[in-house]
C-alpha cells in the first residue's frame, strides 16, 4: 500500500521537481523530502515554464 501525505490549505508540497496537493509516495520514496509551499510560490514558478522565448 502506497503511503499518501496531503499539503496543508492554501499550500503545495515540493520536492524540487514534482508538485502537488497529494502525494503518493513511490515504494522506498522518503516523505521528508518533501515541503509545503505557498500557492502562490507555486504560481510563480509555475509561471515561468508557460512563457516562450
Amino acid at each position: 500500500m502506497r503511503k499518501v501525505i496531503e499539503a496543508s490549505k492554501g499550500c503545495i508540497l515540493t520536492n524540487g521537481k514534482t508538485y502537488g496537493r497529494k502525494i503518493y509516495l513511490a515504494q522506498g520514496e522518503d516523505e521528508s523530502c518533501y515541503y509545503e509551499i505557498s500557492q502562490a510560490e507555486y504560481e510563480a514558478l509555475t509561471s515561468d515554464e508557460d512563457k516562450v522565448f
